[in-house]
């Protein structure tokens, strides 16, 4: 794999934190596109990082725990095709899978409390942007689309940061495990805490 020959401490962090590219790297679903093009894909990350760091941190909030309800319906899904042991009923899984996508397509979290967490028009555009890049890269299996996926959720979760991510990781196990179930949170969030541990000082935006 093709590495950066630069220092984790980087220009193009998120304030207040520093990148561990080379940690990124090694990330199972990032190392095809590190090795075939590191600063390429370091740039669309980039790229990517100055759109959302330019949102207000009540709406980096909510979108962290967007992300995590998603990361973590994902491995559910997952989960539930390859046959694990672990998965949850057929019935559970598309359960787990209305309620987020109903949140996705409502751009708006009803908390199980029923109080409501809602977006920004313009989070409401890069919802409806992210979902429409999910469906290139996924149900069309669109390669570059792929790409462009993955260098945008590195991004969210670089800008998010640790502190923040944390948090929503939290906030999501004490509302949601009824409907996930512990196993599931746990296995979403050993998925996220890779990203997490490539910020190697520091908060998130702000």
């Amino acid at each position: 794999m093709q590495q950066s020959s630069e220092s984790p401490a980087e220009t193009d962090s998120p304030p207040g934190a520093a990148i561990d590219w080379d940690a990124l790297g090694r990330i199972r679903e990032l190392e095809e596109y590190f090795s075939a093009d590191a600063e390429g894909f370091r740039a669309a990350i980039s790229a990517e990082m100055a759109a959302i760091m330019a949102l207000p941190t009540e709406q980096l909030d909510k979108l962290a725990l967007l992300r995590v309800l998603e990361v973590t319906n994902g491995c559910l899904q997952w989960g539930f095709r390859r046959g694990d042991a672990e998965a949850l009923s057929a019935d559970r899984t598309r359960d787990c899978m209305r309620t987020v996508i109903g949140f996705i397509n409502e751009r708006c979290i009803t908390l199980p409390d029923g109080s409501r967490i809602t977006f920004s028009p313009a989070v409401i555009r890069m919802i409806g942007e992210g979902q429409a890049l999910y469906r290139e890269a996924f149900k069309r299996n669109d390669a570059e689309a792929r790409r462009r996926y993955f260098a945008a959720s590195t991004a969210q979760f670089l800008v998010y940061g640790k502190p923040r991510m944390e948090v929503a990781i939290e906030r999501v196990a004490t509302a949601f495990e009824p409907l996930f179930d512990r196993f599931w949170l746990e296995r979403g969030q050993r998925w996220i805490r890779p990203y997490l541990a490539a910020q190697t000082a520091g908060d998130s935006a702000s």
